[in-house]
């Protein structure tokens, strides 16, 4: 069993952004499963450069959509992501400096927890927006294909 699985109650009605959240969950995952066992810094450098694209990628596109279905807490929403990607940028600049203390189930936890309040209530509350909306699903695709489905395997 995986240390943190997707489901149904996750999806916010875009699935390219549904994509996105899957890529996430299966980044965790392998965070878990690289933390779990012996640690291989270089995989978990080539994690965390993951992430960085993640946040890239997937907070653009998912602002964009939330700008043309004028979801009005875009600026609040924003704010989140500013502080995730932060947080990930710091980890990985101490883990590129050798140091892999943050890497631990603290980090996991803050990720999974972080991912559920996230999605379950922030991206819930633009879902009513964005569901259906055919302008939604072509700014959505403009990103490229959902991160879930050009994920690259690490191991």
């Amino acid at each position: 069993m995986s240390f943190y699985e997707w489901s149904d109650s996750m999806s916010v009605g875009v699935d390219l952004i549904d994509s996105d959240h899957k890529a996430l969950i299966e980044l965790i995952n392998l965070l878990h499963e690289l933390t779990s066992g012996e640690r291989n810094t270089q995989l978990l450098q080539d994690v965390f450069d993951r992430l960085i694209a993640y946040t890239e990628i997937h907070f653009a596109r998912e602002e964009k959509v939330m700008q043309v279905c004028g979801f009005p807490g875009l600026t609040p929403h924003q704010d989140e992501h500013v502080e995730f990607t932060e947080r990930v940028y710091e980890i990985r600049t101490k883990l590129q400096a050798g140091d892999d203390s943050p890497i631990s189930d603290e980090l996991l936890v803050y990720l999974k927890r972080w991912l559920n309040a996230h999605i379950l209530i922030q991206d819930m509350a633009y879902k009513p927006y964005a569901s259906g909306n055919d302008d939604v699903a072509e700014v959505a695709q403009s990103f490229g294909p959902g991160l879930f489905e050009q994920r690259a395997d690490l191991k």
